[in-house]
Formats: C-alpha cells, sequence, structure tokens
C-alpha cells in the first residue's frame, strides 16, 4: 500500500524533532480527538528491562480469559503495526493509514510546538483503542516514565520493572534519578506492582507511592515459583499466588530472566483481579504468551540465539542466560548497536563470554558503524571484525562444534536478520 508507506514515511520523519519530555502537547492532542484515554480501563508499566515482555504476558492473560485487550509496545521488530494489537492481532494496513491521517490532521491543528514521533503514536494507540472498545489496555511506557507521553493516562494499576542504567543522556546516570522517572507513572488511587530490583531504585518507588497514599507491593513478596524445568525455549512451573496455585504452567519464553518477568505479570494479574473482581485464566494466558526478540532460538543445531538486550541489563541477563544453558560452549556475538547506548559498557559485560565477535552497521542515522564497534571493542577486550553479513557469524558456527552464536545489541537487528532469512518473527 503506497499510501500507507508515505503516510508512515511522513510520521518517521518526526523523529526529527528529537525526544521532547512533557505532557503538555499530548495533552492538547488527545483534546483534539475527543480525550479516547478517558475511555480505557489501562494497565501502565514502566520499567528499564522487562517491561515488554510483562505487558505480552499480562495482555495475553487477560485475552485468555475473554476480554478484548489492546497492546501498544515500542519498537516494533519488523512492521510499524505490530505497535498497535487489539486481541492479539496487529493494526491492518487500512485503520492504521486512516488513523495516521486522522491523528496528524488534529496534531496540525496545534498552536503548540510541533508533536514529536512517540507523541503522536501514544495518540494513534489511545485513539484506535477507543474506536476498539477494548475492555483493557495494556500500556507500555516508551523511555522513562513521569514526562513520556503515556503517562496523560489515569490507570487501573500501574506496574514498575526491573530498573537499570539506560538513556542516560535523557534519565541520567544514578539509579535513583531513573528509578524517579519511572516512579513517576505513580497515580493516586491506583495501585502499584514493583518488581525485583535494587535497592535504591526501589527505596524511591515505594518513597513515591507512600507519598501519594496507594498501595504498593513487591512481586517477589507476592509470587512464588517452583521451577520444575529449565529449557532453551521455556520453562515448567508451579506458581503461588494470593492464594492460588497455578500447576506444571510451561512458559514458552526462554532466559531466566523470564520468570521474574512472570512474577512481575502474575502480581500485576492478581491485583488486577482482586480490583475489577474478576477471574483470570492465568495458565492458558501464560502458556501461550508470544513475545519475539527476547532470547529467541534462531536454530537448535547449531544453536542460534537473538536477544535484543540493549542495555546492562539486558546484557547481564543474556550473559547469565548463556552460561546457565549453554555452559561448555564457545560463544560466537554478532554486535549492531544504536549510538545512543552505552556501548563500552555492554561490551564489557560480554567480553568475558567471547570466543569470536561481529558487528554489523544497521540502517539509519541512529546506527553505530561496524568500524565504530570495532573501535569500541579494543577498549572493552574484546576483538570485534566488522562484517557486512551475519551469513558471516552463521558459518563460523556452522564449520565448528561445540559453539553458538548470538545476535544482540539491538531490537532493530531483527529487521535485518530477516533480509538474510534467519529470522522468521
Amino acid at each position: 500500500m503506497p499510501a500507507l508507506q508515505d503516510a508512515v514515511h511522513s510520521l518517521f520523519l518526526r523523529t526529527a524533532h528529537g525526544i521532547r519530555p512533557g505532557l503538555e502537547v499530548t495533552q492538547k492532542l488527545l483534546e483534539k480527538l475527543g480525550n479516547p484515554h478517558h475511555t480505557l480501563k489501562c494497565i501502565h508499566v514502566a520499567g528499564t528491562n522487562g517491561k515488554g515482555s510483562v505487558c505480552a504476558m499480562v495482555e495475553s492473560v487477560l485475552r485468555a480469559s475473554g476480554f478484548k485487550t489492546g497492546l501498544y509496545t515500542s519498537p516494533h521488530l519488523f512492521r510499524f503495526n505490530e505497535r498497535f494489537r487489539v486481541s492479539g492481532q496487529d493494526i491492518s494496513d487500512s485503520e492504521l493509514e486512516q488513523l495516521i491521517i486522522d491523528v496528524e490532521a488534529a496534531a496540525g491543528t496545534l498552536d503548540t510546538r510541533p508533536a514529536t514521533f512517540f507523541e503522536i503514536s501514544t495518540a494513534m494507540a489511545f485513539e484506535y483503542f477507543c474506536r476498539e472498545k477494548v475492555d483493557y489496555a495494556v500500556i507500555e511506557t516508551g523511555m522513562g516514565g513521569r514526562w513520556d507521553a503515556t503517562n496523560v493516562l489515569q490507570p487501573v494499576l500501574s506496574v514498575i520493572t526491573r530498573i537499570d542504567l539506560d538513556h542516560a543522556e535523557y534519565l541520567g546516570t544514578e539509579i535513583e534519578k531513573i528509578a524517579w522517572e519511572k516512579a513517576g507513572i505513580i497515580k493516586k488511587g491506583a495501585p502499584v506492582i514493583c518488581g525485583p530490583m535494587p535497592v535504591e531504585a526501589e527505596a524511591v518507588i515505594y518513597k513515591e507511592a507512600a507519598e501519594k497514599k496507594v498501595p504498593i507491593l513487591g512481586s517477589d513478596e507476592a509470587v512464588f515459583f517452583q521451577r520444575l524445568e529449565s529449557r532453551r525455549t521455556d520453562h515448567l512451573l508451579n506458581i503461588e499466588a494470593s492464594g492460588r496455585q497455578y500447576h506444571n504452567v510451561r512458559l514458552p519464553l526462554g532466559g531466566s530472566f523470564q520468570v521474574e518477568n512472570c512474577g512481575v505479570a502474575v502480581a500485576a494479574l492478581e491485583d488486577l483481579s482482586d480490583i475489577e473482581g474478576v477471574r483470570l485464566q492465568m495458565k492458558k494466558g501464560l502458556e501461550t504468551v508470544k513475545w519475539p526478540g527476547r532470547f529467541q532460538m534462531l536454530s537448535m543445531r547449531p544453536p542460534v540465539i537473538y536477544d535484543g538486550a540493549h542495555n546492562l541489563g539486558g546484557a547481564r541477563a543474556l550473559s547469565q542466560t548463556l552460561e546457565e544453558l549453554f555452559p561448555k560452549f564457545a560463544n560466537g556475538f554478532l554486535f549492531s548497536f544504536m549510538k545512543d547506548k552505552d556501548i563500552e559498557g555492554i561490551l564489557k559485560t560480554f567480553a568475558p563470554a567471547v570466543e569470536k565477535a561481529w558487528a554489523l552497521t544497521l540502517p539509519g542515522d541512529r546506527a553505530m558503524k561496524a568500524e565504530e564497534i570495532a573501535a569500541i571493542g579494543k577498549t572493552a577486550g574484546i576483538d570485534i571484525e566488522p562484517t557486512e553479513s551475519p551469513q558471516t557469524a552463521i558459518d563460523w558456527v556452522e564449520t565448528g562444534k561445540k559453539r553458538l552464536v548470538c545476535f544482540t545489541g539491538s531490537l532493530y537487528l531483527a529487521e535485518e536478520l530477516k533480509k538474510y532469512r534467519l529470522f522468521n518473527g
């Protein structure tokens, strides 16, 4: 659809306006649209790591329980449509085209600075979910929380996942400062679920909840797991929460970090069940969740893995998971990064596990060139070879025993892998 491609291209040109923290433009834009967010029951999720996975699990359980759901997440892996989902389905091309036209038209009448790409996208999500009359909308913050465009909503429940360093140029380099930004999604009248995180971050979040006089619950206090089996692609769990027990739950997401994310999601869902007085199909929803791009096995023999780890916390989680699941393997890594990431810190985290490494330049102005990644690699203690094709890493892993290759560093790498038929989504 050429018209849709033009509309999406025009929308992406708004990224030139950069990231402009603040709520005024989003609020005025939504007023022009009739305040669609006021009609929605929202679960609002912030955090540095795991928030997308938690959103996916919460949405999957609500959908499995018979509710019509909306899911707004970012970024997408392949198509912009992925950011706007109703009942598990991406928005159609025709609906997306009309939505962009309608929201851009409203944005054109504002007497403010130009709306940014994310402000327009967020307004589109609220408008779409309102039109579709969803029962619950699961909304992921973009970058921060307090001044994030999504923070115009009044949620039924707020959720904050593990906090770590990321987007330092906007959120700061101190965990406490980042936690303060994320804690900004806490609103009066909406209980809070807090995931496991550093004690200094947790203290900030609990303080914000106390000041706003809202109940807060730590997921690790509310949800207990018995891990019966962990494989490279899933986990078999017994789960206990709120006096309820869920036996032999097969969570189809690889990586030990997903068990933590599952705990946050279950705590949120149990709280929502009490708030709303609804019964949820927890086991069915968790067993049918899909969230590609996070420790995803693209091939079992030889092991080829894709993980969109793009910050220090993600790098640590990936390193730990590789050590747990592939303890005697030689690890090859192909890295791609955006320029705004702590590339040296991420590479230093991976350095002890690296046997062989390559760097690939992704399309776009935000992408770090392979040669620059290789230069940073020297500082981090990794010999990185620039390459123009991910096939280089595949050739290496296929010519030796006990080898694996992991593609990582950016969620945008998935689209490049798909071009080489290495990633099917």
